[in-house]
């Protein structure tokens, strides 16, 4: 597939767009109903799971920064060590 560009970009030589064969009545058929029971308490407590892993999420981030600003930090890992550290902690 080559490199798409403004030169050479031209909606003609797209692929024409064709819908699939099945329809949504054939694909809904092929689910088991087991997965269309509507559970309230379920749901709920999937949210519930949600939530407290967002909460501990934040609640651990706001760890990060602190930790790799003390000085004992900065010691060890070097002052770019600990800054690179950081950078990738926020990016896991």
């Amino acid at each position: 597939m080559g490199v798409l560009n403004a030169d050479n970009y031209s909606e003609d030589a797209l692929p024409a767009f064709t819908p699939m064969s099945w329809s949504l009545k054939e694909i809904k058929a092929a689910i088991p109903r087991k997965y269309f029971v509507r559970d309230t308490q379920r749901g709920l407590l999937y949210f519930a799971r949600d939530v407290l892993m967002a909460v501990v999420a934040w609640s651990l981030a706001t760890f990060i920064d602190p930790y790799f600003k003390q000085t004992v930090t900065s010691e060890l890992l070097t002052p770019t060590g600990a800054e690179v550290m950081r950078w990738a902690a926020w990016g896991f």
